[in-house]
């Protein structure tokens, strides 16, 4: 059975002010215990899913420092007021999602990663991106990769059963984290449109993160942390992989039309309206908010 494609509520652009946020970025302080992951292998025993997992974990504190400096730079051209206080509430949600990820990353150092090295190596990567790239580029990234992660936090909230397969506490890190980048996922975006406006240069940014240096950070930095660990993986596990990301229901096949979204002409994030299911979301996981 072919995988299906996720379900698009698409509307036809109109008349907007610059700030183009349909719900509230509500920075919140949460809570998780992870006594319920006690293997490195958390996904299903699957340790390629699993590193795969924790390499991205191990990308969020540099990588939402990142976008946050990124759209600093442009905040004193900024005059709209609504679009100036998106811009306050997504920082302060990024900010707590580098600190909630550091925590879990601690943790999973000592289920057997190194997540410290992984990050050495994004600083070093960063530090080089800062001293070549201009301003704009960099803001584009940001924009790019926006999108990238609210497209899998809408697959974190609508695939159930792929969901499963994590412990609780993670899965909860992860969803919590899903309906963050959900509300503020047109932030940069806007920031950028307003200040920027190089569809040329964002397209350009697209392509590069997606098609190139997203999968190959995620394979290496995967292949890196196991590497490292000791341990030597199976082709079965590389093939569960490959379904996960791949098969029916995969990260990757069911969410195609969302990640593609982005090149149609005049594109918005808030083109694919997926409020009502961060509405619903919030209370589920209204236990872990402090």
């Amino acid at each position: 059975m072919a995988a299906e494609s996720p379900s698009l509520t698409v509307d036809e652009p109109s008349v907007h002010g610059v700030s183009r946020s349909r719900i509230d970025i509500e920075p919140r302080r949460v809570g998780f215990e992870y006594e319920d992951v006690d293997s490195p292998f958390f996904y299903e025993g699957n340790p390629c899913i699993s590193a795969m997992w924790v390499s991205l974990s191990a990308s969020f504190p540099l990588g939402e420092a990142e976008f946050i400096k990124s759209t600093r730079f442009f905040e004193d051209q900024i005059t709209d007021e609504k679009l100036k206080e998106d811009v306050k509430n997504f920082v302060q949600q990024e900010a707590h999602h580098s600190l909630q990820h550091r925590q879990v990353n601690k943790y999973f150092d000592g289920l057997g990663y190194s997540t410290s090295k992984l990050e050495d190596f994004y600083k070093q990567e960063l530090d080089k991106r800062a001293n070549k790239w201009s301003h704009e580029r960099r803001l584009a990234h940001t924009v790019v990769v926006e999108h990238v992660t609210a497209v899998m936090a809408h697959y974190a909230l609508t695939k159930k059963e792929r969901m499963a397969g994590f412990p609780e506490s993670i899965r909860s890190l992860f969803q919590w984290h899903a309906i963050e980048e959900i509300e503020h996922k047109s932030v940069t975006f806007d920031v950028y449109q307003h200040c920027v406006g190089n569809r040329k240069l964002l397209m350009w940014a697209y392509y590069y993160f997606f098609y190139y240096e997203f999968p190959l950070n995620v394979y290496l930095s995967s292949r890196f942390l196991l590497k490292d660990m000791g341990y030597k993986v199976s082709w079965a596990e590389r093939k569960g992989l490959w379904n996960y990301l791949n098969g029916e229901d995969g990260l990757v096949s069911s969410m195609k039309p969302l990640y593609r979204l982005f090149r149609k002409p005049g594109f918005h994030p808030w083109d694919h309206d997926d409020s009502a299911l961060v509405a619903d979301w919030k209370q589920r996981l209204s236990p872990y908010f402090k």
